[in-house]
């Protein structure tokens, strides 16, 4: 998901990269229920007629199921915020607040998108300053790339 913010008071420029969720958490768990309540009726079926041994290897596909899960949700976490002022660009990156932030000069970034090297992957759009390259929206699929090469072409030529 690409959300671009424009300050009209003071001309600064926002864009907000976040991976897209197909699910929320409730959805999730409720589909890691449905599954963990079918495993632990199936293995009962068995304990009860003397194949004990599954039930160790159901309680572990059940911690398998949510430990993947949490993993998975904990990474579309992931937000890029990219901010241009009049003399900086500065880009953030963090989960629930900026953990890693890089400060770019305005005049010495240059914004280049490469091409993939494999048919049918997006492209990979960088920001370079001073020797050093930075990959932005590492995490956005190929129609969000696009808008976000749209939206850094509006704010840099505009």
């Amino acid at each position: 998901m690409v959300e671009t913010r424009i300050n009209e008071d003071n001309g600064s420029t926002t864009i907000v990269l976040k991976p897209n969720n197909s699910a929320s958490w409730s959805s999730n768990m409720k589909i890691a229920g449905s599954l963990t309540f079918i495993i632990i009726y199936t293995s009962s079926y068995y304990v009860l007629h003397g194949v004990w041994l599954i039930f160790p290897f159901a309680a572990l596909s059940v911690s398998f199921l949510f430990i993947c899960l949490y993993l998975r949700v904990r990474a579309n976490l992931n937000t890029e915020v990219i901010t241009f002022d009049e003399t900086t660009v500065v880009v953030e990156r963090g989960r629930y607040h900026a953990e890693k932030s890089w400060r770019y000069h305005r005049l010495w970034t240059k914004i280049f998108v490469k091409k993939p090297t494999t048919r049918g992957y997006p492209k990979q759009v960088f920001i370079c300053s001073h020797g050093k390259e930075l990959e932005l929206g590492s995490f956005l699929n190929k129609k969000d790339k696009e808008i976000l090469i749209k939206a850094l072409k509006n704010v840099v030529y505009a």
